[in-house]
């Protein structure tokens, strides 16, 4: 039979609402107090120690967290102490918290191997190359096949990717071969911090090239820049926030034997020429001028400006004011949902356009008899799209300063042709 729910909350000494940044706190104080490797020898300060990382274990996780307060958490349920301890410096790097309290590391001598090697790591993840393509906006409605060279640093076939001439390498002195110097400093009496750094000699490699026997076809690198041509099939309603995979394709990482994967992502550079800005990644805001008679009196606006090249009719039957904000639906960026192509909304800001003179009566009764006169040609061809105030999108300032804001980003690219 289960024992009943431990107190996590008792165990770290922190109340129930305690946030995340409480909990950190709470766990840096107790597990520098009761650490086995300041207690050496210690049982109930390795029982202690055991039941501090299992209440923040629990408490750090909000998917656990929320589980222990609704449905609690008995023993048996501890995480596994089987394969030793962390290493302090190691449990409150993860936590952020290399720092704290300007101590300059953890002073407490001879941390991180008396509990069973817990600062193994394990193998490098695969490498990733992002590689940034530009596209005009009717690139997105109309689709195309783009051609593309993608930088590409590959595996010099001289010397195999070592860099060196013999194919081999010297083992660095400064660190032994492990890229990394441990740095240990007196910070007080019978105190000490240790702290781990890239070795300077080697840059972290852990082994070094001499400079007679360095590769004269890659200068030593182990790669030779190349170019990779690839054409892209850019489909009609194409979704610009898509990311083409390329296996296999990119840089050669040395320390892995493999090729990094390309990530092609996608940006629209060409969105100013129609006045427009997107926003919300689907969403496309323009500003349109508007003189004060037609904002005053019911506005029919035809506009054939849009970058899929349709023609559309907007009819605004209420008075529209200075730095008002409508909005149709279906007529922003493609987006793929699921396979269903669907599109985000056009928002439109009216900006008044003021009369240069004083206006006077005569001028009102000629602009009510033209106002309609303007010849449009083939109305019926034009498509009619309903228009919604921005009250109806959203509630509060904030959603409207979205529209407002600025967003901007530097993108890295490639060459394009």
């Amino acid at each position: 039979m289960s024992s009943p729910k431990k107190d996590y909350y008792g165990i770290l000494g922190i109340e129930k609402d305690a946030d995340d940044s409480a909990i950190k706190k709470a766990y840096y104080k107790l597990a520098q107090k009761w650490h086995p490797d300041k207690n050496k020898n210690n049982k109930e300060a390795e029982s202690k120690f055991k039941e501090i990382s299992e209440a923040y274990g629990i408490l750090s996780n909000a998917e656990k967290r929320q589980k222990y307060d609704q449905f609690g958490l008995c023993d048996g349920e501890a995480p596994d102490f089987s394969q030793g301890f962390h290493d302090l410096s190691e449990i409150f790097g993860a936590m952020g918290m290399e720092g704290m309290g300007g101590m300059g590391g953890f002073p407490f001598g001879g941390m991180g191997h008396s509990f069973g090697g817990m600062g193994a790591r394990g193998p490098k993840p695969k490498p990733i190359q992002e590689v940034r393509v530009k596209l005009k906006v009717n690139d997105i409605f109309h689709g195309l096949s783009k051609n593309i060279d993608i930088t590409v640093h590959d595996k010099c076939g001289t010397c195999n990717g070592s860099g060196s001439k013999t194919k081999s390498k010297n083992i660095c002195t400064g660190c032994k071969g492990s890229g990394i110097r441990v740095i240990v400093r007196q910070v007080g009496p019978g105190m000490i911090s240790q702290q781990q750094t890239v070795c300077g000699d080697c840059g972290g490699k852990g082994t070094f090239i001499e400079p007679s026997n360095k590769c004269g076809a890659c200068y030593g690198r182990g790669t030779v820049e190349t170019k990779l041509n690839k054409t892209l099939e850019i489909s009609k309603n194409f979704d610009h926030e898509t990311v083409m995979l390329l296996k296999n394709s990119g840089n050669y990482d040395s320390d892995t034997d493999t090729k990094a994967d390309i990530n092609i992502k996608f940006v629209i550079f060409d969105i100013d020429k129609y006045n427009m800005e997107i926003k919300n990644s689907y969403d496309l805001v323009m500003i349109y001028p508007i003189n004060i008679y037609d904002a005053m009196t019911g506005y029919s606006m035809y506009w054939e400006a849009h970058p899929d090249r349709n023609k559309y009719n907007f009819k605004f039957n209420d008075i529209i004011k200075d730095g008002d904000i409508k909005f149709i639906k279906g007529l922003g960026l493609p987006m793929n949902n699921n396979g269903t192509i669907k599109r985000g909304k056009l928002y439109i800001k009216f900006k008044y356009i003021y009369p240069s003179n004083i206006l006077n009566s005569d001028d009102y009764k000629t602009f009510i008899k033209t106002k309609d006169s303007k010849v449009v040609e083939n109305k019926d061809t034009w498509i009619k799209e309903k228009v919604y105030d921005i009250k109806d999108d959203i509630s509060n300032n904030h959603h409207k300063q979205h529209i407002n804001g600025d967003e901007e980003g530097e993108l890295p690219g490639c060459t394009q042709s």
